[in-house]
């Protein structure tokens, strides 16, 4: 077979154009330091190295969104530390004001004190964040959260939605809060009503004769025959009120006009078998009678009705407030305790996205980096070679007939 002139020199051409190639790309992989610098270098690799690419986004995306609920958390947290703050001097000046040495006066220039406080907590009720979004209006965010009605009275104006931001691909953390969680109501003892009975005296000669009154358990024995018939209706209820066993009686008795009127001693209703008796005599249920009962009073209507109080001088609710203020505080407490627990839950967040991010991170680079030593050594290697290939051809070039003529 014949080996032409120009077959051979393809040939050198083609190794030395091979040789230049692999250089140029081992001098890339030193200048831009990954191992994989184009798809085409190896489909495998990139394929993975793709997909740690979008993990560790992922992860930076978390911590971006971390970053800003951190930021909501600790407005939340400043804005719930002032306003305990303001309620514990409320609660000071309420114990101030319960004192029974303070005069009318005194206690108006208290409830003047107490409403620029309570001004400053419906300021801090209604904050906003940087974006300008009600923190304490649960969804209803572009809303001021408690709106002062003509009135005067505070109306809450968001919901209890709550939105939750994804901080893992496992794991949420909620991002607003509802107002009515944090500015608690406050539970007041609602006084009832005892049932009451009556039974008409205004024909004595009824009662002219031996009777019993009794609630269903204590038994009254008063023996109004012959001589003791009572001579008015202030007569008998003497004799009632006067007994032994009256102090065991379930019901106070009183007149009202030509009336016996027997009330419970406790409020609410009574069971029949409980109302009272006094022999043959019909007794007309008056009232059934209404229980105690406690009724939730809004922070700010609480609040509202302190000032009142203090205003009207009526220590009565003074002291009622007292008590009230003592469970605002507690609630705003507890929501200051939950704002830092979701803190600290993002800080443990953090920490676990960090080490995440570390863990792929190395897994990239174990990918895509390039190992300098191997790759110089390489270089080196592949420079040597297409020396000796370049060297080669400038002496194979020189072989013709014509050099030996």
């Amino acid at each position: 077979m014949k080996i032409s002139t120009t077959l051979s020199f393809q040939r050198s051409l083609n190794s030395m154009q091979e040789g230049q190639a692999e250089v140029a790309k081992t001098r890339e992989q030193l200048a831009t330091g990954k191992a994989v610098v184009r798809p085409s270098d190896d489909t495998m690799k990139v394929s993975s190295i793709d997909n740690l690419d979008r993990a560790i986004a992922k992860e930076d995306t978390y911590d971006m969104l971390m970053g800003q609920l951190k930021d909501r958390y600790q407005l939340e947290e400043a804005s719930l530390t002032n306003g305990s703050d303001i309620l514990i001097r409320i609660r000071e000046l309420a114990v101030q004001g319960a004192n029974a040495t303070l005069s009318a006066k005194d206690r108006e220039i208290i409830a003047v004190e107490v409403q620029g406080l309570r001004d400053e907590l419906l300021s801090i009720a209604n904050t906003r964040d940087e974006n300008g979004n009600s923190i304490f209006a649960g969804g209803n965010t572009e809303l001021t959260a408690f709106k002062t009605q003509t009135d005067g009275s505070v109306l809450y104006q968001g919901d209890a939605r709550q939105t939750y931001v994804n901080v893992s691909d496992e794991r949420q953390l909620g991002k607003n809060r509802n107002g009515l969680d944090v500015f608690t109501s406050a539970d007041r003892n609602v006084p009832g009503s005892p049932a009451s009975f009556t039974i008409s005296v205004a024909d004595l000669s009824k009662f002219n004769t031996a009777q019993t009154l009794s609630d269903g358990v204590t038994r009254i024995v008063l023996d109004h025959s012959g001589a003791n018939a009572p001579q008015d209706a202030q007569d008998l209820l003497t004799d009632i009120t006067g007994h032994a066993s009256y102090s065991s009686f379930a019901y106070t008795a009183t007149l009202s006009g030509n009336d016996l009127v027997f009330t419970a001693k406790t409020n609410g209703r009574v069971a029949t078998a409980a109302e009272p008796t006094l022999g043959t005599m019909t007794v007309n249920q008056g009232s059934a009678g209404v229980a105690d009962s406690v009724q939730g009073v809004s922070f700010f209507a609480s609040l509202d009705d302190f000032i009142s109080s203090l205003q009207q001088d009526n220590t009565a609710n003074i002291q009622r407030a007292l008590g009230e203020i003592t469970q605002l505080h507690d609630g705003l407490a507890l929501a200051i305790g939950k704002v830092g627990s979701e803190i600290q839950s993002v800080d443990t967040q953090m920490e676990i996205n960090t080490d995440t991010r570390l863990r792929l991170q190395s897994m990239l680079s174990s990918e895509e980096d390039l190992d300098y030593a191997e790759a110089i050594t390489r270089f080196n290697q592949e420079m040597t070679r297409l020396e000796a290939t370049q060297t080669s051809f400038a002496q194979v070039s020189r072989l013709s007939l014509f050099e030996y003529l």
